[in-house]
C-alpha cells in the first residue's frame, strides 16, 4: 500500500514542501548508488523547525524510487534537474517512462503529484549562463542569520554519481533544448556533457565535481512565487547590467529609502518621484497602499545587504513575490494565505528571492556594490542594523561565522575572504551613516504595518 505524501515543512509565508517516500519498485530505473545529501550547519547556530523539516525532506528523496522522476530543465538559460513525485498519478511506478515521454514537454509538473526539489549545480562556460551552487546555500544561511523578513528558499548540498547524472539528465537535456529559442540553455547542457564526459580535461571541475571526479555536486532547493513587475524589479529600460540596476533604484520604495523624511512622508515622496516615469506610474496604479511601500522598503534593505555581501550579479528582473495576510500578535509577525480574524491584518505582496545562484564566485559583477545601492539610505530596521554590526564584528575578529564561511561552503580561500571583507565594509558604511545622524531607525515591524504612526527608535551606533 502506498504511503500518502506528508507536509513536512511550512515556512513563515506558507511554502509547503513534500517529502518523498519509499515506494515498491515497479519499473526499471538507472541505479544511483551512493547518492549523497549534506545539511550544512547554520551560521546562526540554530535553525527553525520548519527549515529543519525542509532540509530533512530534501535528504530523504530517493532518486532510485520508481515513483520519483528526474527531468532536465527545459526553460530559461541555466541547466538544472527537476525532481517529481509520481505517487497517486497515472505514472506511479513508471518513472523511466515519465522521463522518456513527459520530461521534454512543458507539463511535467502538472502530470506529477508534486515537485520535490530542483537540483542546481555550478556552471560557468564561455557560452553559458553563470551559476554557482554555493551562492544559493549562502543566501539561505545568511538570510536566517540576519533574520530577514523577505524569504529565501531552504537549500542543502547534494551529490549525484557523475555517470548516472550524465545519462539520466544531461543527455536528455541536450536533446530537449535543441532550438534557437533555447540557445543559451542548450549551450549549458552541451557544457555539462563536456564536463561530465571528460572531467579530467574540464577547467572548472573544482566547481562541479568531488571524489576524484566521480560525483557532481550542487544544491537541492524549491522555488515558489510570481515575478514582480516594474514596481519592484524596475523598468529595466536601460538594459542589462549597470543600467537596469540603476533603474531598480528608481522604484518607489528605493526612492523612499533615500528621502530624509518621516516614514509616511518618505513613502509619499517615493511614490511621487517614481510616478514621473509613465511605465512606473502604471505599475504603481493598483499596488500602493502605504504599508506595501513600507514593507518593500525593508525588503530592499535586506536584499541589498545580502546582494552586496554575496556579490550578486543577476538580481534585477528576478525578484518574486507571494500574496500574504500579515498581522502582529504579541509583537510577533503572523502570516497566512487566508484572511485572519484580526482587524489589523493587511494583505501585501511579500518578497521572495528565488534566484540566488549568481553570487560569490570570483569574476561575477557585484552590481549592488558597483552601482552604490547602499548609498544615501535614511531608513532601516533597528534589529537589522544591529545584526549587520554583529556580523561585521565577527568578521573583523575572525569569529565563528567567518570560520564557517571559509570552511563549510566549498569556496576557494579568495572567495571566502571576499565575503568577509565585504561584510566588514557594509558594517562600516552603515555605522558611518548612523554616526552622522543620517539613519532613521523606523522600519520595525510595527512601523512598517502602520507607517502613519511610525516612531523612530534610538539605537547605539
Amino acid at each position: 500500500m502506498l504511503q500518502t505524501p506528508a507536509a513536512i515543512g511550512k515556512a513563515v509565508f506558507g511554502i509547503v514542501l513534500l517529502a518523498a517516500f519509499a515506494l515498491p519498485a515497479q519499473s526499471a530505473l538507472p541505479a544511483t548508488p551512493g547518492f549523497k545529501c549534506h545539511i550544512v550547519a547554520p551560521l546562526s547556530g540554530e535553525i527553525s523547525p520548519d527549515d529543519r523539516a525542509a532540509q530533512d525532506a530534501f535528504c530523504a528523496i530517493d532518486v532510485t524510487n520508481t515513483s520519483v522522476a528526474m527531468c532536465p530543465k527545459n526553460w530559461s538559460t541555466s541547466p538544472a534537474a527537476l525532481i517529481y513525485n509520481l505517487e497517486q498519478t497515472s505514472w506511479e511506478g513508471r518513472a523511466a517512462e515519465f522521463e522518456a515521454q513527459v520530461c521534454a514537454g512543458s507539463n511535467a509538473r502538472d502530470q506529477s503529484h508534486a515537485e520535490l526539489a530542483m537540483f542546481k549545480n555550478s556552471l560557468n562556460g564561455r557560452e553559458t549562463s553563470g551559476t554557482f551552487a554555493p551562492s544559493s546555500l549562502l543566501y539561505f544561511h545568511f538570510s536566517r542569520l540576519l533574520q530577514t523578513r523577505l524569504r529565501v528558499p531552504v537549500a542543502v548540498l547534494a551529490e549525484f554519481p557523475r555517470d548516472n547524472y550524465l545519462q539520466r539528465v544531461v543527455l536528455p537535456g541536450v536533446r530537449s533544448s535543441e532550438s534557437k529559442r533555447l540557445k543559451m540553455l542548450h549551450a549549458g547542457w552541451l557544457e555539462m556533457d563536456k564536463a561530465l564526459s571528460d572531467p579530467g580535461n574540464y577547467p572548472h571541475r573544482r566547481e562541479l565535481l568531488t571524489d576524484n571526479n566521480n560525483y557532481l555536486w550542487g544544491v537541492f532547493l524549491l522555488q515558489a512565487g510570481r515575478r514582480f513587475g516594474p514596481e519592484m524589479n524596475g523598468t529595466r529600460a536601460s538594459g542589462w547590467g549597470v543600467g537596469q540596476n540603476r533603474d531598480f533604484q528608481r522604484t518607489a520604495p528605493f526612492l523612499a529609502l533615500r528621502e530624509d523624511l518621516p516614514l509616511a512622508s518618505a513613502i509619499k515622496a517615493g511614490i511621487d518621484l517614481a510616478g514621473e516615469d509613465a511605465k512606473m506610474a502604471a505599475a504603481l496604479a493598483t499596488t500602493v497602499p502605504v504599508e506595501q511601500i513600507a514593507w518593500w522598503m525593508n525588503d530592499i534593505t535586506e536584499m541589498v545587504i545580502l546582494d552586496s555581501l554575496l556579490g550578486q550579479q543577476d538580481r534585477i528582473g528576478n525578484i518574486d513575490y507571494q500574496w500574504r495576510w500579515l498581522w502582529l500578535e504579541q509583537g510577533l509577525l503572523r502570516a497566512g494565505k487566508r484572511r485572519p480574524d484580526n482587524e489589523d491584518a493587511v494583505k501585501l505582496r511579500v518578497t521572495v528571492l528565488n534566484d540566488n545562484d549568481a553570487g560569490v564566485r570570483n569574476g561575477y559583477a557585484n552590481y549592488a556594490r558597483r552601482t552604490g545601492m547602499l548609498d544615501g539610505w535614511h531608513h532601516i530596521d533597528p534589529g537589522l542594523y544591529q545584526r549587520v554590526q554583529s556580523l561585521a564584528a565577527d568578521f573583523s575578529d575572525s569569529g565563528p561565522v567567518a570560520s564557517a564561511v571559509l570552511g563549510n561552503y566549498r569556496l576557494s580561500n579568495r572567495e571566502g575572504k571576499a565575503i568577509i571583507e565585504r561584510g566588514i565594509e557594509i558594517g562600516d558604511q552603515l555605522r558611518e551613516r548612523c554616526e552622522s545622524g543620517a539613519l532613521r531607525f523606523d522600519l520595525s515591524l510595527s512601523n512598517v504595518l502602520n507607517p502613519a504612526g511610525a516612531e523612530v527608535r534610538p539605537v547605539s551606533c
